[in-house]
């Protein structure tokens, strides 16, 4: 997924000085988890990871007609999402796992320094977990989306909109396109 250039960019702007804590949204099997808390684990942060864990939730489709819910289905082989997260983080006790859809929780930390969004890729979600963090997040705090010119064009569609929309407290945008990530730096 490329979470070592995105670990890269964020050593480099240092977001990990900031005020506030971490939120992963879309957690798939923790590997990008767990990098994210060791990394944020060295400044004593808290990575929020949140996930509904049920892998045919998201029917959002790719250009190629494959819907993410049949790519995560072949990735699983029949394996326990939820369990295989549960152990690839186990050893991290700073990670919060937050089992749900994510236009229902609440996140409880009061600030965040970094976001990352790769949950479910329907329009609908991508707006309310932007949402979801964009108001606790610190200045000069970032939130990063995965899949932006990709192969979901209503994803990249959606974020590029939320750009607009939010073009006034946006700082600065930046991309890792060879990952297909776009971070959004708060002003």
């Amino acid at each position: 997924m490329g979470y070592e250039s995105l670990l890269a960019w964020l050593e480099k702007n240092q977001i990990a000085k900031l005020d506030g804590d971490v939120v992963e949204i879309g957690s798939f099997l923790g590997g990008g988890t767990a990098k994210l808390a060791k990394f944020f684990g060295k400044c004593g942060k808290k990575v929020f990871a949140i996930d509904i864990f049920e892998p045919s939730f998201d029917k959002t489709k790719n250009i190629e007609g494959n819907s993410m819910a049949s790519l995560y289905s072949q990735v699983l082989r029949g394996g326990n999402q939820e369990e295989v997260f549960r152990e690839t983080t186990r050893k991290y006790l700073n990670v919060i796992m937050m089992k749900g859809d994510s236009k229902q929780v609440t996140v409880p930390c009061r600030a965040i320094c970094f976001s990352f969004i790769d949950g479910c890729h329907d329009p609908d979600h991508v707006r309310s977990d932007f949402y979801l963090v964009w108001g606790k997040t610190v200045s000069g705090g970032v939130v990063g989306f995965h899949d932006y010119g990709a192969d979901l064009p209503l994803t990249t569609r959606t974020i590029d909109e939320l750009i607009e929309v939010n073009k006034d407290s946006v700082k600065v945008t930046s991309q890792i396109e060879s990952k297909w990530i776009i971070l959004l730096t708060k002003k």
